[in-house]
């Protein structure tokens, strides 16, 4: 397990993370934020990257920088380090110095997909680029993966393909931690969602909280103002012509403050996954 206990970065008067607490335990645990939220930075302090200012993080009883403890972490950044003439053979060579690697299980995966071991990765597409140490990443004989937007770059049948080589690591035992802006491509793929807002950590604070959506037609010109000077937490509001979609907070007398506006349609629609895990990041960085 990793876990960080009052976790605090600053850069100058900018507070990056702020008093975050968390547990990574097992499975595919899905890191979401908006870009700038901190994710990257709280990536980079689990790793021993980057310092902190104050808080604590164990990795299975060990603190983060001790040896045994970085051993069996590995951390997949946003852009990761390869030197501008290195091909996949080089690569390899160069991590295998830092990381116990599978070599016969790395090269199966270049040869799934379908990558030149001759060729300068320079030379790759972001795309390949990302394959290749995706790749590195699940041959690692680590314990912990974080990857950092690890599907940025990757079109949609790659990604399928990957899911799959996730899933075979979480079999294994593996925890991977996978950081993301876009909800969408880990909603399917993920066992919970960890939502980081402005440098505060949610696991659960935003989910004792229920949203719901209506669609509505409303015979007036009603707006966001006008519904919250009724004590309606409004979350997200939009027009359509003369449809109104508008997600709230649940609460008892909804309905009844809703009444008090004339309206020929109202009723309550579904909320995906993706909707749900935005209107918490949503609620979350008001709430701030």
């Amino acid at each position: 397990m990793i876990s960080g206990f009052g976790l605090t970065k600053k850069f100058g008067d900018f507070t990056a993370i702020d008093k975050v607490s968390f547990k990574f335990d097992e499975g595919i645990i899905g890191l979401v934020g908006q870009n700038g939220a901190g994710k990257s930075t709280l990536f980079r302090m689990i790793s021993d990257v980057l310092s902190f200012d104050d808080g604590m993080i164990i990795i299975d009883g060990m603190r983060h920088n001790e040896v045994e403890a970085k051993r069996s972490l590995f951390f997949l950044p946003d852009d990761p380090y390869v030197d501008k003439n290195d091909t996949i053979d080089d690569m390899l060579q160069f991590y295998s110095n830092f990381i116990d690697i599978d070599t016969a299980k790395f090269y199966s995966f270049i040869e799934k997909f379908e990558l030149d071991r001759k060729r300068r990765l320079n030379n790759f597409s972001k795309g390949m680029r990302r394959q290749a140490f995706i790749a590195l990443a699940l041959s690692t004989r680590c314990k912990y993966l974080l990857l950092d937007e690890a599907f940025d770059g990757l079109d949609p049948i790659i990604i399928e393909s990957l899911k799959s080589e996730l899933f075979a690591a979480k079999e294994e035992g593996k925890t991977i931690v996978i950081s993301s802006h876009n909800i969408a491509q880990l909603e399917r793929m993920v066992d919970r969602f960890v939502i980081l807002s402005a440098g505060s950590l949610s696991e659960g604070e935003s989910d004792s909280v229920s949203f719901v959506k209506f669609q509505a037609y409303f015979t007036e010109d009603v707006t966001k103002e006008m519904l919250e000077s009724k004590g309606i937490k409004v979350v997200t509001f939009q027009k359509y012509g003369s449809i109104t979609n508008f997600a709230v907070i649940e609460e008892d007398v909804l309905e009844e403050k809703l009444s008090a506006y004339n309206s020929i349609l109202l009723e309550r629609i579904p909320i995906s996954g993706e909707e749900l895990i935005t209107l918490r990041m949503i609620f979350l960085k008001g709430a701030k």
